[in-house]
């Protein structure tokens, strides 16, 4: 029966359309994931709620630190107090019998060291000396009464401390904290007892700059034994809080004043104290229920958008879809016109990719189809004038020839050389079958075109060449220096009425050859320089360029080497370019290779 079912339901999600499928999936997908959800928030807040626990704890433990911190602070001024000299011989000499004059001046001694003491200390209420006699020497604000009711207890707790810093609470005063201590007289190591030090420290002012205590509603209290003796807040009664705790620390939720609490305590081991910290339950964990809350309803509002935008995500993918398979049954029956009738998706997922993709493909074959006839036609046209054009380049080089021996008949010797240049450097432009020559040939075509030109621009081209002889049998791509000194005479020659000096330099540097081409003429700016080096610059003749002869050498030689272009405005132009000595052989060895 389950069985029948199950593929019934199979059968019919199967049969469903793709959106219908998309909206039933996703929402069997957001029920998963919402049980998951919830299964993972609730591990999340009791992992919250124990940090929560482990927190107070340890706030509890830092705040009990610091007060600690505090008394041992003022344990530390009790003993250099006791220790003082000065103190010391002012109680020696008050037990004798002394002028009213004397009085004073001990009086006075012993109440300027007890102010100074007080001054580092801002939680001691008041510090009191009593010498063997019950005299008393006091500084500090106002004393409680509280002191002077249980002035015998702290003398004898004192006594009872043996020279060290003995703590003592008072019942009657929750506020206040009290450090007894005898003061013994350290010459000649005799330890006789000179008096009694009591101090009074205000506790409650301590606990309350705790700023960790201001962050809850909680509050702080301190006992010892069964006794509590401190309570943050004196109006509270903490009789029912059970005070025993085998553990040095821990935590608990006690019921007290008619609501739940949550009670950390830690013992001190400083002292015989225990302290507690009792915070309401309620307020501790409000915000953690307040957002159990929020988070259910936030996410029921979410999967109810979320089933609202399926429908809308399914139609949005289903229709184009439909429409792309609507334009390929036009494009199966060869009409590669669809693109002008149906629009494709303008969104860039993977539908609308598709969409655009399918589109781009049918206008690239429109255009593939346009081109390749075009292209026919071109190639028709191209061999009907290259048989109309073609020369015979023996023709040519013979008819210079021809004018070359007429022209020395007639003692025509500018013009021998002239079209002796030419011919030259036709024959090297025209020749296809070296793409590699060697520094020597490439010299050798600069010379003749510069012969050309010093006909044609007279004294106006001062033209100097510099080529080391160990360099000459080096490999370069043709027409590399020759173009160079074209673009010197176009850009820097003619551009100036003044005599253009031209010099070009190649020069071997161990493995490497640097080859240099500059001139004085107009130079250029920084702008145009850059974008001369970009490739940006558009020039005026229709000879090879920079960048054509920048990538032939890359192309050679490799990315690290090409040309080097430096020009400065009204000085002039510097062309370099560094290739790796190579000889003929090495470079068609290095083209094998």
């Amino acid at each position: 029966m389950m069985k029948n079912l199950k593929k019934q339901l199979l059968t019919r999600y199967k049969n469903l359309k793709i959106k219908y499928k998309l909206i039933v999936f996703i929402l069997i997908l957001l029920l998963v994931c919402l049980f998951f959800i919830i299964l993972g928030f609730q591990y999340a807040f009791n992992t919250y709620d124990e940090q929560i626990y482990r927190k107070s704890s340890q706030v509890l433990i830092m705040s009990s630190n610091r007060i600690e911190d505090e008394l041992k602070n003022i344990e530390d001024v009790t003993f250099k107090v006791a220790t003082d000299s000065v103190i010391q011989n002012a109680l020696t000499d008050s037990n004798k019998s002394l002028s009213k004059y004397e009085k004073f001046r001990i009086e006075q001694e012993i109440w300027e060291k007890l102010t100074s003491y007080i001054g580092s200390e801002n939680y001691i209420q008041s510090i009191h000396l009593f010498n063997q006699d019950g005299k008393e020497f006091r500084a500090g604000r106002a004393p409680s009464k509280h002191l002077y009711n249980h002035k015998g207890d702290l003398i004898k707790n004192a006594e009872d401390g043996d020279g060290g810093n003995i703590w003592m609470s008072l019942e009657s005063s929750k506020d206040t904290i009290f450090s007894s201590r005898e003061i013994r007289s350290y010459k000649r190591l005799k330890f006789e007892n000179l008096g009694t030090l009591i101090v009074e420290v205000r506790l409650d002012k301590i606990v309350k700059d705790l700023s960790s205590v201001s962050e809850n509603e909680g509050f702080i209290a301190m006992s010892k034994g069964e006794d509590i003796f401190f309570v943050e807040d004196p109006t509270i009664d903490l009789s029912s809080l059970q005070l025993g705790a085998s553990d040095p620390q821990g935590y608990k939720i006690e019921r007290l004043f008619g609501r739940s609490h949550f009670v950390t305590y830690s013992k001190s081991s400083y002292m015989d104290w225990t302290y507690w910290s009792v915070i309401p339950f309620e307020t501790m964990f409000a915000k953690v229920t307040m957002i159990k809350y929020i988070v259910i309803i936030l996410f029921l509002t979410i999967t109810t958008f979320a089933i609202f935008l399926v429908v809308r995500f399914s139609k949005r993918i289903t229709n184009p879809i439909e429409n792309l398979v609507s334009a390929m049954k036009f494009v199966q029956r060869g009409d590669f016109k669809v693109t002008d009738t149906y629009t494709p998706s303008q969104y860039h997922d993977e539908v609308g990719i598709l969409h655009q993709n399918f589109f781009l493909m049918i206008e690239r074959i429109n255009s593939l189809i346009k081109e390749n006839y075009e292209k026919q036609l071109l190639i028709k046209d191209t061999e009907f004038k290259a048989l109309q054009s073609q020369i015979n380049p023996h023709f040519l080089y013979n008819a210079l020839e021809s004018i070359n021996w007429l022209a020395k008949i007639n003692q025509q010797q500018q013009i021998s050389q002239m079209v002796e240049s030419l011919g030259f450097l036709l024959r090297n432009a025209i020749s296809i079958q070296d793409d590699v020559i060697t520094v020597r040939e490439e010299v050798k075509m600069v010379e003749h075109y510069v012969t050309i030109q010093r006909y044609r621009f007279e004294e106006r081209l001062e033209f100097s060449l510099s080529v080391d002889e160990t360099a000459m049998d080096c490999s370069l791509p043709k027409l590399v220096i020759q173009p160079l000194v074209e673009n010197a005479i176009n850009y820097g020659l003619e551009m100036m009425v003044e005599p253009c000096k031209i010099h070009v330099s190649v020069v071997k540097d161990g493995d490497y050859v640097h080859i240099v081409v500059e001139d004085n003429g107009t130079g250029m700016d920084k702008e145009q320089l850059e974008k001369v080096r970009k490739g940006e610059m558009k020039t005026r003749g229709t000879g090879i360029g920079l960048r054509n002869i920048d990538s032939r050498i890359k192309f050679v030689f490799g990315s690290d080497y090409g040309i080097q272009i430096d020009s400065e405005l009204s000085k002039g132009t510097k062309v370099s370019i560094t290739i790796p000595y190579q000889k003929r052989w090495d470079y068609v060895q290095n083209a094998i290779g």
